[in-house]
């Protein structure tokens, strides 16, 4: 698995609310690759906003797409401190997002328990 050197909460404000929801995790690797951790309905969107904007946009400002405002928050020293450099992996970090908020980032689940179901679209009771 390559190192991983930043990682990002991915937030949306649905157009009419006013609250940022996290909806996905963004993993940067050091070979230049980064990933989007997402529900299944919402990946594409989410790649597609990551993959126009410049980071740095989405980091200090919401953007704007299909009425909905996206941004991101570098959680990066957070969870390295939670973690460790040692331990740090991508099955660790997307299981401690998870454990940190399951009713939103329920969709994590499917990538570090081996018994969750491979498209899980409920949230945990």
């Amino acid at each position: 698995m390559p190192e991983i050197t930043r990682i990002m909460e991915i937030s949306v404000e649905e157009a009419g609310d006013y609250i940022f929801t996290p909806a996905g995790v963004l993993i940067t690797y050091r070979t230049g690759q980064f990933r989007v951790f997402s529900e299944s309905a919402r990946h594409n969107f989410l790649r597609r906003v990551v993959s126009r904007h410049p980071w740095d946009e989405l980091l200090s400002d919401a953007v704007v797409e299909r009425g909905a405002s996206v941004r991101l928050r570098d959680v990066t020293a957070e969870i390295d401190e939670k973690i460790g450099p040692d331990e740090l992996s991508t099955e660790a970090v997307l299981e401690l997002c998870y454990r940190t908020n399951p009713r939103q980032l329920f969709f994590l689940r499917r990538y570090f328990e081996a018994n969750s179901p491979s498209q899980t679209s409920m949230p945990p009771s």
